[in-house]
């Protein structure tokens, strides 16, 4: 370890602020359920960075970097580009490319940080702030199944499901991974401070019932890989070994004792509807079909993809009869998701730089210092975890995860050992001669993610009040001045562009401010608004696709928009066009370009 380059400062306060407090936040406003949870999340890790990077000594930045992190820091800027690159609106590309840019420096801080032995900055931090966070999402989730009544939607998000725990997050499988986190971190942060075995073994308990309340599947397997983390780590104590291990039969038990519970008290635990929908229905809960609709789609574009933020767009308009019918805006899979939007050689290309980017930390699992090897193993199981995860959902899309997964790998990069440059080497093509300029870049880095939460929220608001003119500060505009000033928001206007179109009598007038919305979410209002714009325009064969698409959803909301096909046609030129046979035009022929 060397010797510390800056006076100790607590970074504490600063990760509740930004890892624990996103995960609690239970209060929304329309239309973004969890956007308070998102922009804490980055607004907080950008003072979090700034504060950092400013009381941190220069000589900091110039740790030199493994190789994995170089990886990491490659697939990043391939992904930034991919997103650059995109044909999608502007504004809709601001917000990602934002998260992206600070997930990559808060990867490299925390990464030359550990490289520097200042594990007090970063890692320490993010693990209690984790486990605080799972600790009372757990309350939460008690509160949810046994006393839903309490549950206020300030403090306590309100359950949407009876007998099923979904956190502030409002999400069962992001509750899951969230309170298996927290166990990795109370088993990390009791082991190297010495905590009484008793100690952990109530925690992880609570954590792990908690996880059975979800009744998630994901979170079933997460329990299975702390088990298997028991049961392959040898750099352990062994009464912490077998505690892992003890988890998978105290989940099962959990599980049948909510189920006996519940049903006494006239509520049928959610995990029943799992075991049914696993043994007699559709195990995948529609991901089987959503991953064969967008192998189809990779098979159409595998060379660039339909461009980043595409895939709704392109996927509601591509032909597929046999589509689940929820309107679904990712593909549930991060290595397919890669590769529709980006292309398979851009996909493989980033998914190989952090596979190899795993492959050269695997050093850091083997080193001689317990301490050490313990931190890289269970960076490596959180991380394990979060892309299991990733394979069955999307969770990195959200900011509360994303970012606190940049600085778990950070974490595990910063422990792999860095080889030094040849002797021969001249100092002008080393990198640590550039690594000076680091500072500079976390800082700009913090204060512009800082700044840039502000922002977002002030432009939030702005189309909020559409949704809840409520909140204005006096008596609330009309409607149709509300939402004009919210469609100059650069970020959320997409929102306000939704609503013109959809309660526009005539939506061939604004034909315009389809885009936006088109881009973020095609539902059953915007389509049906969408075909009765393009008719009217004249593009009957275009509108006529719509309406095809539309029909595959068997949505009950568009059943008196296709009413006019069950009555008979007098002639041929009066049938409607949403009765018309499909023209299956390709997807691309359906952007919404003036």
């Amino acid at each position: 370890m060397t010797t510390p380059d800056h006076p100790p400062v607590s970074f504490l306060p600063l990760a509740l602020l930004a890892v624990a407090l996103p995960f609690l936040i239970a209060g929304s406003v329309p239309p973004t359920s969890t956007y308070f949870n998102q922009v804490v999340a980055l607004g907080g890790c950008g003072v979090w960075l700034l504060v950092w990077a400013l009381t941190a000594r220069p000589s900091l930045a110039s740790q030199p970097s493994s190789g994995a992190t170089k990886l990491l820091l490659v697939a990043g800027a391939l992904l930034v580009a991919a997103t650059l690159t995109s044909g999608t609106p502007w504004g809709q590309r601001l917000a990602p490319l934002a998260c992206l840019v600070v997930a990559g420096a808060l990867m490299h801080a925390t990464a030359a940080a550990t490289r520097a032995g200042r594990i007090d900055d970063w890692v320490t931090p993010l693990m209690t702030a984790l486990l605080v966070a799972g600790l009372l999402s757990a309350v939460v989730g008690v509160v949810q199944v046994f006393r839903p009544e309490l549950a206020d939607g300030r403090l306590i998000s309100f359950p949407t499901i009876a007998g099923r725990a979904i956190g502030n997050m409002r999400q069962p499988n992001q509750l899951s991974t969230l309170l298996l986190w927290a166990a990795a971190a109370a088993v990390w942060l009791g082991v190297r401070e010495r905590q009484p075995l008793a100690v952990l073994a109530a925690v992880l308990s609570v954590l792990v019932f908690s996880v059975a309340l979800t009744a998630s599947r994901t979170g079933l397997v997460g329990v299975g890989l702390l088990a298997l983390w028991g049961a392959v780590d040898r750099r352990l104590p062994t009464p912490v070994r077998w505690l892992l291990l003890a988890m998978l039969p105290l989940y099962a038990l959990s599980w049948w004792g909510l189920e006996q519970w519940l049903s006494a008290h006239g509520v049928m635990f959610y995990g029943e509807d799992q075991v049914k929908k696993t043994l007699h229905g559709d195990p995948s809960s529609s991901r089987g079909k959503i991953w064969s609709n967008t192998w189809d789609m990779i098979r159409s574009h595998p060379w660039t993809g339909v461009g980043f933020g595409a895939y709704n767009f392109i996927w509601s308009m591509t032909p597929f009869p046999g589509r689940p019918v929820a309107f679904y805006d990712h593909s549930h899979n991060v290595a397919l998701q890669l590769a529709v939007e980006s292309g398979i050689p851009m996909a493989v290309v980033i998914l190989g730089c952090a596979l190899a980017a795993l492959w050269m930390s695997r050093s850091a699992l083997q080193q001689a210092d317990d301490d050490t090897a313990r931190g890289a193993r269970t960076a490596l199981f959180m991380l394990v975890m979060v892309g299991v995860h990733s394979l069955l959902e999307y969770p990195l899309w959200y900011v509360y995860f994303l970012l606190p997964t940049a600085l778990l790998a950070g974490w595990l990069t910063g422990l792999a050992p860095v080889r030094p440059p040849p002797a021969e080497a001249a100092p002008a093509v080393t990198l640590s001669r550039f690594a000076g300029a680091w500072r500079p870049v976390w800082c700009a880095t913090g204060a512009l993610a800082l700044a840039g939460s502000l922002w977002s929220t002030v432009e939030y608001g702005s189309v909020a009040i559409i949704f809840e003119p409520d909140l204005a500060w006096s008596e609330p505009a009309p409607l149709a001045d509300r939402i004009a000033e919210g469609q100059r928001s650069v970020l959320w206007g997409h929102h306000a562009d939704y609503a013109s179109v959809t309660m526009a009598p005539e939506p061939e007038k604004v034909f315009d401010q389809f885009e936006r919305p088109l881009y973020h979410l095609a539902d059953t209002r915007l389509l049906m608004a969408y075909a009765r714009a393009l008719q009217a325009r004249g593009e009957t064969a275009r509108a006529a696709h719509v309406a095809a698409r539309l029909r595959e959803f068997h949505n009950p909301a568009s059943a008196d928009f296709f009413a006019a096909c069950d009555a008979p046609a007098t002639a041929p030129a009066a049938t409607p066009f949403q009765c018309l046979p499909d023209p299956a035009l390709p997807a691309e022929a359906l952007r919404p370009k003036p």
